[in-house]
């Protein structure tokens, strides 16, 4: 029961840190991009239908022209005309996207059999073809040029790879990704960093306390169907992990110190 308890925890911590994850990169690339958008100011490919100018008093002299010479009285839908580059869509659902595939990777392991490989690829696959589809759906309405839909990509792939690793561990060094523990920024008056801010002395790689919890599908079979197939079996399998406190103190049960501290 008491093992039970602690993986319940963990994942409720875990999907504390993947929720806090996925709204801190789509909300933070997303200020980037309308910053962007309202620097840039480039046309969209549909521009000239929401301008809807009249062709026959436009002087054809190769002169630049204001807005002034529109005849749509939308002054926001011309506005809106502006704003081709970089795609918003395109970089919201690649950083949502690339969070998700971080996450999937780091909770589903790959071992000799092909019932982990095909899960794997299909947890991968699907939501980069989700993304693809999305994002180059805008061209196709006329809303982005290519290169406003790439430059997107990038972006969420950049927002989306920086923000699951500023909450979790690395999904990609054979061990069950975990989302980090609590940690806290405070004032070093002997510090000569930028103004005197640093993260709590406590290092996120020190003090760290083993433990082993027991997973099968008896004690917890929520977690085992979800993240780990090999935990059908009906012999308990032992789990390794390492949790850091950061408090600089020893404790009996890591993932309980998370949630009441």
């Amino acid at each position: 029961m008491m093992l039970f308890e602690a993986s319940k925890k963990r994942m409720l911590w875990d999907m504390h840190g993947a929720i806090l994850g996925s709204l801190g990169c789509c909300s933070t690339q997303l200020l980037l991009v309308v910053i962007i958008k309202n620097i840039a100011a480039v046309p969209r490919p549909d521009f000239l239908t929401r301008c809807q100018p009249d062709y026959l008093t436009i002087p054809v002299s190769g002169s630049l022209y204001t807005v002034d010479f529109c005849q749509n009285p939308d002054e926001s839908l011309i506005n809106d005309g502006f704003k081709s580059f970089p795609s918003g869509h395109s970089s919201t659902v690649f950083a949502s996207q690339t969070f998700l595939v971080l996450f999937l990777i780091g909770k589903i392991k790959m071992s000799g059999s092909s019932y982990f490989s095909w899960k794997l690829v299909l947890s991968i696959m699907y939501p980069l073809i989700i993304s693809f589809k999305v994002s180059f759906s805008r061209v196709s309405d006329h809303r982005h040029r290519v290169r406003d839909v790439l430059m997107g990509d990038l972006i969420g792939i950049c927002f989306g790879t920086l923000f699951y690793f500023i909450y979790f561990t690395n999904p990609f060094n054979g061990t069950p990704s975990l989302a980090f523990p609590p940690r806290k920024f405070e004032v070093d008056e002997n510090s000569d960093g930028f103004f005197g801010l640093k993260v709590s002395t406590y290092d996120i790689d020190s003090k760290e306390i083993p433990y082993t919890e027991s997973v099968d599908d008896g004690n917890n079979p929520l977690f085992a169907k979800s993240f780990s197939p090999l935990c059908y079996s009906t012999v308990p399998m032992k789990l390794k992990h390492t949790v850091n406190n950061r408090q600089n103190r020893p404790i009996s049960n890591p993932i309980s110190s998370l949630f009441y501290m």
